[in-house]
């Protein structure tokens, strides 16, 4: 089901859900019965994920207000060394 806007003449926009494509041209008010006439919107196709929005606002907000480092990250481990007796001879990163 879609969300299509009405627009009353005398009430405040309306809401309704109707199948995709079966929308009407105009429906009856539920407050006052005046006649809706439907009003075309943006549609709501994909959303933005939450990780990407919040790493879009901390770019935005990092241009006007960058962040000071203060100490160096922790260096990464170098990785768990296989026990087998015929990996041992081999090169290490």
């Amino acid at each position: 089901m879609a969300i299509y806007g009405y627009r009353c003449p005398h009430c405040s926009d309306v809401e309704v859900a109707f199948p995709i494509g079966t929308a009407t041209a105009a429906v009856p008010c539920p407050d006052c019965g005046a006649t809706s006439v439907r009003v075309f919107s943006t549609p709501m196709l994909a959303r933005t994920p939450a990780a990407v929005s919040a790493q879009l606002q901390r770019a935005e907000r990092s241009a006007a207000e960058p962040e000071v480092v203060t100490s160096l990250p922790r260096r990464r481990g170098t990785g768990v060394v296989a026990a087998h007796p015929a990996t041992r001879r081999l090169p290490r990163p």
